[in-house]
């Protein structure tokens, strides 16, 4: 493999369409290759941006002084806050006129976070999507069942946009939550209609999937999907009424109701604000791709980084976008996983979501669907 290493190291571009040889990588080339993304990163923005090049500075940073591991913890990191703020264009390394499409999410503070991309930062974050799809799912075929809105319905939703890519790799599609409403009989009814004719995956975020185990279970309803069949997730574990979803619990009625093993559910980590998706394998461990690094800072003090295996809050070092620096400290709690050897054979960091950041509002696309959902409801009843 470590052969391998110069064909990558010379663009981001040139890892995704390598991606399962970068997935692999010993120790040595991995980091080697990591650095080298970052560094470029770096190094455009220290150039296109005066605020990132100000926070450098500070730092007595420069991109020629990135080049271990060990270094990437100086590079200035942006609290993802400031993206709710009404200046949050002095973020952009590019000129607004060469946004291609604004990301939003709303939390219970009703205030948006906009996260926008250059039409080099989308390309780059589909195609690096689709690559990691193929890598973990092996997708090419079959039928989704997508519990949530559809991007006509949703065009700002980052979650929406991740599900629907999934389409790009499936036979045929169909969207169960529509002018936010969810119909779980309508769901059983599609389920059972394609019986035998394509496999049957499922898409949503956490909460939906649960509500469609409840109406299973409150009816003594068991349907049997495919062996293939995949139930992928994301949008996190906490409900808009701040109840937590049970993993284990939710695992257990997957196989109980849809008779789909723990194997076959696969969660997803990431945020609007950042292209990171660390993606869960078979073992059910998130892994962070290789054009991404996850550092974890101190719950007290964020610009200490703390070691692999311990608590603190998610920085993330996203070398794929180009429209704003892609370094920013997250209000997630979690770890990076101490054990590097993953069963599944591929190498990197995983990384585990603990929690929310204690004071954080609770704010992801799932939340905002689900408080929609709520109002409709109410509204209805």
């Amino acid at each position: 493999m470590a052969a391998d290493l110069p064909t990558l190291t010379g663009n981001v571009e040139a890892v995704i369409g390598n991606l399962s040889i970068a997935m692999h990588l010993p120790a040595a080339g991995r980091d080697a290759l990591k650095v080298e993304l970052v560094r470029q990163s770096v190094a455009f923005h220290f150039e296109a941006n005066p605020f990132f090049r100000r926070q450098c500075e500070l730092q007595q940073l420069t991109p020629d002084r990135l080049l271990t591991v060990a270094d990437l913890r100086r590079i200035p990191l942006t609290p993802v806050p400031q993206f709710k703020k009404s200046d949050a264009n002095r973020l952009l390394s590019v000129s607004l006129d060469d946004i291609d499409i604004e990301i939003q999410s709303t939390g219970t503070s009703g205030i948006p976070s906009v996260a926008r991309r250059d039409g080099v930062t989308t390309t780059r974050a589909c195609l690096a999507l689709l690559a990691l799809y193929r890598e973990f799912f092996g997708l090419g075929h079959g039928v989704g069942f997508f519990l949530c809105p559809s991007p006509a319905e949703t065009p700002e939703m980052g979650m929406v946009k991740v599900f629907n890519l999934f389409s790009a790799l499936l036979d045929d599609r169909i969207y169960l939550v529509r002018d936010f409403t969810f119909r779980p009989e309508e769901a059983v009814a599609g389920l059972r209609a394609w019986t035998g004719r394509q496999t049957r995956h499922l898409f949503g975020p956490p909460f939906m999937i649960g509500r469609l185990l409840q109406y299973l279970e409150a009816n003594d309803i068991r349907l049997s999907l495919d062996s293939d069949s995949l139930v992928i997730t994301l949008g996190g574990w906490k409900r808009f009424n701040r109840e937590r979803i049970s993993r284990d619990l939710f695992d257990h009625k997957l196989e109980t109701y849809l008779g789909i093993p723990r194997e076959r559910v696969r969660d997803m980590y990431g945020l609007v604000e950042s292209n990171l998706l660390a993606i869960e394998c078979e073992h059910n461990r998130k892994h962070v791709p290789p054009w991404c690094h996850v550092t974890v800072r101190d719950l007290h003090d964020p610009s200490r980084e703390v070691a692999p295996g311990q608590i603190g809050v998610i920085g993330i070092l996203d070398t794929l976008s180009r429209s704003y620096p892609g370094f920013l400290l997250t209000e997630d709690v979690g770890r990076i996983d101490a054990d590097e050897e993953c069963p599944c054979g591929r190498t990197g960091q995983t990384v585990s979501f603990v929690r929310r950041l204690e004071g954080a509002e609770l704010g992801c696309c799932a939340v905002t669907i689900e408080r929609h959902m709520a109002c409709k409801e109410l509204v209805n009843a």
